[in-house]
């Protein structure tokens, strides 16, 4: 016989009752299961699970992992049923505890699965992976897996764990790979069901973040010969008096510029109050003559706001329902205070609500399937025409034929296609979007206003690194700015 089961090395198909035996081949790092009943001796979990035929002709097992559960589900002789799962439990039995800071996705896994999947070898690697620019904390106690996950989730990549313990991490786009058959009137398949599902449907993303400083704004009045006293419209931010990057100017003359309650009045040219928002002569100051142009350079705490569109989405919906093919949706997290955080977590939403969800399935006895595959199926009776992401395998032998596998299928993708469904975003750090998604950044914005005669606000945008810490003197409004 070519059909084989092994427990802990020994074969035990010929114990096994055929009509209870289901394999689940997932896509990617979702983990691959099995079941089954064998009768005789109880399997212990953690034992090693391997299914073979070697007439199936693919090269590898059907299935390899290790008993999750065993239950008794019959007497005389005894009968356990009995559920697997694939390695993917045995990679996550520590907990990792690191931090990295510019590196390649790629050498992060590397030494993640060398420090703590020791009994893995990791020849699927794939090398040029992007950088990461920080893990921060994401890399704190958490499990080798869920660290997998994270690292795919922000360079666009994938991960999986093989049926000899070999590790992969691979570019998306090198996911697909072509099915064993395609679906045609006449072929050897059952045609089960096919949907177009627009629940979560979402492809404009405004993304409200919380706040973050701008890039240096100038102020400007028109003295009037009289004033001493000038309200800002906004409340100003590092004021460092020996760079001038706050400053005051009468027609390009600088002057120097304190903050009240705080320096000594003789000493300044100008007093500034954070709370109050306005800027005065000081004692020794003379009142600026008329018609003199006053200029003050600062900056502001902004809000983060940010919108992200994804075109395709809309114009592929707009075919099918008319209209414009919007969808929109906000996300509102105070903690992103970067336009480039904002943007991250707006294109991870487009990603995976930007279009209907495509799904079905099919069985078939044509071996060869397996997830990550592309199906092409030309069945215009039923309104299929089109290339799907194989999501899914479930494999269960056919009785009383010993040597037919039955294959389900279950296939979906996107609308807009399967090679977007595979394409995700490069690495957040080099700020590049997914392929037919426009980004535009949307800055808090201050119309021109009047304040005496005349005032002007320019809004530059934001330059980090930012500095933190006690020695920042623009803590003392309750502010630091961050690196």
């Amino acid at each position: 016989m070519s059909r084989h089961l092994y427990l802990a090395g020994i074969d035990r198909w010929a114990d096994v009752r055929r009509d209870t035996l289901q394999i689940q081949q997932a896509l990617t790092y979702q983990i691959d299961t099995c079941s089954f009943e064998v009768k005789g001796t109880r399997p212990q979990e953690g034992e090693d699970v391997k299914i073979e035929d070697t007439d199936h002709g693919i090269g590898k097992p059907l299935f390899a992992g290790i008993v999750v559960n065993a239950e008794l589900v019959g007497k005389s002789p005894n009968v356990w049923r009995v559920e697997c799962d694939d390695y993917t439990s045995l990679m996550d039995s520590k907990l990792v505890i690191e931090t990295y800071e510019d590196m390649p996705a790629d050498e992060i896994f590397l030494d993640i699965a060398a420090k703590y999947c020791p009994d893995f070898t990791v020849t699927g690697v794939q090398a040029g992976a992007p950088v990461v620019e920080t893990t921060g904390d994401a890399f704190k106690y958490k499990r080798p897996s869920e660290c997998f996950k994270w690292l795919c989730d922000y360079v666009g990549w994938n991960w999986e764990p093989d049926y000899f313990k070999d590790l992969s991490f691979y570019d998306a786009e090198e996911l697909a790979m072509p099915a064993p058959m395609e679906l045609v009137p006449g072929g050897k398949f059952k045609f089960g069901r096919h949907s177009i599902d627009i629940q979560g449907l979402r492809n404009r993303v405004y993304v409200i973040g919380g706040k973050m400083m701008s890039g240096l704004q100038t102020v400007q009045w028109r003295a009037d010969g009289v004033s001493r006293h000038w309200t800002l419209p906004w409340g100003p931010h590092e004021i460092q008096y020996n760079n001038e990057l706050a400053r005051i100017g009468i027609d390009e003359v600088p002057y120097t510029v304190g903050t009240e309650y705080l320096h000594d009045d003789v000493e300044y040219d100008y007093m500034l109050s954070y709370m109050e928002k306005y800027i005065k002569c000081s004692n020794k100051t003379p009142t600026p003559p008329e018609g003199a142009t006053l200029s003050f350079d600062a900056k502001q705490d902004i809000d983060v706001i940010t919108v992200v569109d994804d075109y395709d989405s809309q114009d592929a919906v707009a075919a099918i329902q008319g209209g414009d093919g919007v969808y929109e949706h906000v996300i509102t997290d105070n903690s992103l205070t970067t336009l480039d955080a904002a943007e991250v977590v707006g294109l991870a939403d487009l990603r995976e609500h930007a279009n209907p969800k495509v799904s079905g399935y099919f069985d078939t006895r044509i071996p060869g399937w397996f997830p990550g595959q592309l199906v092409t199926i030309n069945l215009p009776d039923r309104g299929v025409v089109g290339t799907f992401l194989v999501q899914s395998v479930t494999i269960a032998p056919i009785a009383p034929y010993p040597s037919i596998w039955s294959y389900r299928i279950n296939y979906g993708s996107r609308l807009k296609g399967v090679a977007d469904f595979l394409k995700a975003m490069a690495s957040a750090q080099q700020n590049v979007p997914a392929e037919g998604t426009t980004i535009i950044k949307i800055l808090r914005s201050i119309d021109k206003v009047e304040i005496g005669d005349k005032e002007t606000v320019y809004v530059f945008p934001a330059i980090p690194p930012y500095k933190c810490g006690d020695y920042s003197v623009d803590a003392i409004c309750g502010y630091v700015e961050l690196k």
